[in-house]
């Protein structure tokens, strides 16, 4: 059985996060365009991003950032972005980056987690719900605006 290490990201996986995306249903990415978002990732105080590695190959990615609260103490971690490579499905590296996303924000402060995911994304949902996560929809609403400059 292959080893698997989870590991921050780095900007030479471009490659294969580019990959990944368009498994997520972003295809209009580019190499060069996602190595600058990872090289942001990296800097980011409060933001990580993860990838799944096995056998020198990435099939896996995470990104999670540390949202902080207002009204409260305390902050909320947030899944950005999370995908493993369609072959890998069920595997595990689902549950493995989610445990990594989970722990950094831990180390952040953060008390909560939470991730939006199409509706169209049923599968995603049963992985989220087997995880501890619930659908909180009925309780508020995303809304969601495109900024021009």
């Amino acid at each position: 059985m292959a080893i698997m290490e989870i590991r921050h990201a780095r900007a030479t996986d471009a490659p294969a996060v580019t990959t990944l995306l368009a498994e997520l249903g972003y295809p209009d990415n580019n190499e060069t365009d996602v190595r600058g978002r990872l090289e942001r990732w990296a800097r980011h105080p409060e933001g990580a991003a993860f990838v799944a590695e096995s056998d020198g190959t990435v099939v896996g990615v995470i990104a999670v950032v540390a949202i902080p609260l207002l009204e409260r103490e305390g902050a909320v971690g947030r899944i950005v972005a999370l995908v493993v490579d369609e072959t890998r499905r069920g595997t595990g590296v689902g549950r493995a980056l989610i445990t990594a996303a989970e722990e950094q924000a831990l180390r952040w402060g953060c008390g909560a987690m939470e991730v939006s995911s199409s509706r169209r994304r049923t599968g995603a949902h049963a992985f989220y719900r087997a995880r501890g996560y619930e659908d909180r929809c009925e309780r508020s609403a995303k809304f969601f605006r495109d900024l021009t400059a």
